[in-house]
């Protein structure tokens, strides 16, 4: 008797490419998803110092007499994430105060980003005679 093999697979192979092609493509999934979630943490994380930095500005750009009217929290919501710039004035002299901003994010274990400066007023040039 002869007996001719028929081309192709058998379902043993078939069955361990499939096993196979599987845990490539779940170990892809994995992969992706920790590049997604280590994407959504920095474009937070630099929403949260872009709010740092528009409260530097806008201490920097304020009138040394106009600065007491800074003081005061304001909230940014961008997606599902909240940033809150918090902004302290204290006179340490006529001449001199000094500005804490403090800004949070709603990131779980995100900590608060802190900023300390002190301004001076501006001296008034001596007219010459």
């Amino acid at each position: 008797m002869n007996h001719r093999h028929a081309g192709g697979f058998t379902l043993v192979e078939i069955m361990m490419a499939v096993i196979i092609f599987s845990i490539v493509i779940l170990s892809l999934v994995g992969l992706s998803f920790q590049v997604a979630k280590h994407s959504t943490r920095a474009t937070d994380q630099a929403l949260g110092m872009a709010a740092l930095l528009a409260e530097v500005d806008l201490v920097v750009a304020t009138a040394f007499d106009s600065l007491p009217n800074l003081a005061g929290c304001a909230t940014t919501i961008s997606g599902v994430n909240s940033v809150v710039g918090c902004t302290a004035v204290t006179s340490l002299s006529p001449r001199l105060d000094s500005i804490q901003i403090i800004v949070t994010t709603s990131l779980p274990g995100a900590r608060p980003d802190t900023i300390n400066m002190q301004r001076g007023k501006e001296r008034r040039p001596v007219p010459l005679r």
